[in-house]
C-alpha cells in the first residue's frame, strides 16, 4: 500500500499538528475562568492587651542638705544617703535593688545689685529603691519617713511587674491572634482563602507604670499603698500581611 502525502491546502493542519496543540476547555458563557491576582495580599493591624497584678513598688526618693561650703553640703548629703540605705537595709531591701539615679550641687544666692552674693550651698542625691514585698510597702515607707523627715522628699511610687517582657509576651500572643483573625475574615468575605505570612511588624505600647502623687515626708500619715493597689498593663500592636488565595 502506497502512502499519499497529505495535503495541508485542501485538508488542513494534520493530525500531527493538532496533538501537538494544548487543549483549552472553551469558556461558558462568553468569559474567562477568575484567576487570583498574582501576589495578592491582605495587610491588618492586630491589638493585644493584658493586666496583672503588680509584684513590687518603685519609690523614688530626694535628699538634700544645705551648708555654708559645699565640702560641708555633700558631706552631709551623703551623710543623709547613708542613712537612708541603712534604713533600707533593715526593711528587707537588697543592694541591687537601690539605684542612684541623680547628684547635685548648688549655690544659694542672696538677692543684691551685682547678682546676689553666695550665701552656702545645696547639695542633692535621688535614688530609686524597688521594694519586692508589696504586703509590707507601707511600712517600708513609714520606716523612710521616720529615718529623717525634714530632709527627705518622696517624689514619686509607682508599681510594676518583675517579668515585664512575660507580661509583653502575652499581649504579644493575643495581638497576633487578632490579626490572623481579623486576615481571615477580610479574606473569606472577598471569596479567598488566607494564605501564609509575609510580613509582621510590632509596636509595643506599654502604658505608663501606675503610680501614686508624690507628698512630702513628716505629714502625719503616709498613703496607704498595700491597698487597692492598681493593676500593671502591657499594649502591643502588630501590623501582619498574608498572602490570599
Amino acid at each position: 500500500m502506497r502512502a499519499v502525502p497529505w495535503d495541508a491546502t485542501e485538508y488542513g493542519p494534520g493530525p500531527s499538528a493538532a496533538a501537538e496543540r494544548p487543549y483549552t476547555a472553551a469558556p461558558r458563557h462568553g468569559h474567562a475562568p477568575a484567576e487570583p491576582a498574582v501576589g495578592a495580599t491582605i495587610s491588618v493591624a492586630g491589638h493585644g492587651f493584658t493586666r496583672r497584678a503588680p509584684d513590687l513598688m518603685r519609690v523614688v526618693l530626694s535628699i538634700e542638705a544645705v551648708r555654708e561650703r559645699a565640702a560641708e553640703a555633700m558631706a552631709a548629703a551623703g551623710a543623709l544617703a547613708d542613712q537612708l540605705m541603712a534604713v533600707a537595709r533593715s526593711a528587707g531591701i537588697a543592694a541591687e535593688d537601690v539605684r542612684t539615679s541623680d547628684i547635685s550641687l548648688t549655690p544659694d544666692r542672696a538677692d543684691g545689685p551685682y547678682g546676689g552674693r553666695v550665701t552656702g550651698y545645696r547639695a542633692g542625691e535621688s535614688f530609686q529603691l524597688t521594694v519586692r514585698r508589696l504586703y509590707c510597702a507601707g511600712p517600708t515607707l513609714e520606716l523612710v519617713a521616720d529615718a529623717c523627715p525634714s530632709q527627705v522628699r518622696i517624689d514619686m511610687v509607682s508599681f510594676g511587674v518583675a517579668d515585664q517582657e512575660e507580661l509583653r509576651g502575652v499581649a504579644r500572643q493575643a495581638a497576633y491572634a487578632d490579626a490572623l483573625s481579623r486576615a481571615d475574615h477580610y479574606a473569606r468575605l472577598a471569596g479567598r482563602t488566607l494564605g501564609p505570612l509575609q510580613v509582621l511588624t510590632e509596636q509595643a505600647l506599654s502604658p505608663a507604670a501606675p503610680r501614686l502623687p508624690a507628698f512630702p515626708i513628716g505629714q502625719p500619715a503616709v498613703p496607704n499603698v498595700s491597698a487597692d493597689l492598681p493593676s500593671v498593663q502591657e499594649q502591643v500592636t502588630v501590623q501582619a500581611v498574608f498572602a490570599i488565595r
